[in-house]
């Protein structure tokens, strides 16, 4: 990535929460939805092919348990 593409100040998305992460409640909530979804440790998976895999298996884990 460029240094011109590098500048926290353009970027547009930004902070979505109005409070810091540890003591937004919506913050909260989409991070426990998130690691219920996908488990703890997605991100060392992401972007790799074992990504898809490892979300298939917690896909047929959570029908088996009727989830």
């Amino acid at each position: 990535m460029t240094q011109e593409n590098n500048n926290h100040k353009d970027w547009k998305r930004g902070w979505q929460y109005k409070k810091d992460a540890p003591y937004d409640k919506e913050w909260q909530k989409d991070r426990d939805e998130l690691f219920a979804e996908s488990g703890n440790g997605w991100w060392r998976l992401l972007g790799t092919p074992l990504f898809k895999e490892h979300m298939n298996k917690i896909k047929e884990e959570r029908e088996r348990n009727g989830n």
